[in-house]
């Protein structure tokens, strides 16, 4: 893990502390570091909006103040289990209700896999780490956005608050990331095209994403076309054209089917070919089983 990884995991404790001093009730799941910062998700009954964010951060700065150390505790799996119910991790303290998420986490580690705890202050989460010294090295932080997350993912799992942030090494990092950002929605191809007479997107009708190109934008598109095909002649290349449909076994033999049959459109339903498609999703599945124990890696 990174430097600025280590921050932003660290930021994401200093987050739950934060809540949970707000609204001790929160009940929380992960929160690791991403790409551009860092997310916490968790179960709580009010919902936490952009209105909240001065306040939990002003909560998170008391706790990068304090300069608490991020301490590592290694733990059986035992006693781990006993501060679960206990309500005691992701949490201040104990509470009158375990901690349901840890629960299920420390259920699904493997026999034999060291469990470590963290504690800064008071709070004290399940987490394999690693975090930075103490909680002032964070630096500066920003919480970002809210959005709503399946637990693990699973749509049968509860909908829970996740709650995006971001953190660097200090103030100037911070600020300049920001100003990229702003910079970014300036040159924003949606926003350019549509002030340039380009396309239009109509989400409700249309679909996101889709363009309907106007007459401007219908000549860059032909002139992109055209280059393509020059470019494609000069270096020796003939085009051939073949259907937008196609029966499945083209595709197998291709070897779409394989590995894009979810982000494929669902082939269509005909009963004198229910037998044949059988076959072949079941051709398809072993392929891909086949394919996926291959090594990737150089020889």
């Amino acid at each position: 893990m990174t430097e600025l990884e280590r921050i932003r995991h660290s930021a994401a404790h200093v987050l739950a502390t934060a809540i949970l001093r707000i609204w001790p009730e929160a009940q929380f799941a992960a929160g690791p570091p991403v790409e551009n910062g860092f997310y916490y998700d968790v179960d709580l009954p009010h919902r936490i909006s952009p209105d909240d964010f001065a306040r939990i951060e002003e909560e998170m700065k008391k706790e990068t103040k304090a300069n608490h150390v991020f301490e590592r505790v290694e733990i059986s799996r035992t006693d781990a289990l006993e501060m679960a119910r206990r309500g005691e991790l992701a949490a201040l303290s104990a509470r009158p209700t375990a901690s349901r998420f840890k629960l299920d986490i420390l259920e699904n580690i493997p026999e034999g896999e060291t469990i470590t705890l963290y504690r800064n202050g008071d709070f004290t989460d399940l987490c394999a780490g690693p975090h930075v010294m103490r909680t002032g090295n964070i630096g500066a932080f920003r919480l970002t956005h809210v959005a709503s997350a399946y637990y693990k993912g699973d749509e049968r799992n509860p909908q829970l608050q996740r709650i995006y942030g971001t953190a660097f090494k200090n103030k100037t990092a911070l600020e300049e990331y920001f100003t990229m950002l702003e910079e970014a929605k300036k040159r924003d191809h949606r926003k350019i095209g549509a002030e340039m007479g380009l396309y239009a997107i109509d989400s409700e009708y249309v679909g996101p994403g889709m363009p309907l190109w106007l007459p401007k934008g219908a000549v860059l598109v032909e002139e992109l076309e055209n280059l393509a095909k020059e470019t494609e002649f000069a270096a020796g290349y003939v085009r051939v054209r073949t259907p937008h449909l196609a029966k499945e076994k083209m595709y197998l033999t291709s070897g779409h089917l394989p590995y894009y049959a979810e982000s494929m459109f669902p082939a269509m339903q005909m009963d004198e070919h229910r037998e044949e498609r059988a076959r072949l999703e079941n051709r398809a599945r072993v392929l891909k089983e086949k394919l996926s124990s291959l090594p990737t890696g150089p020889v």
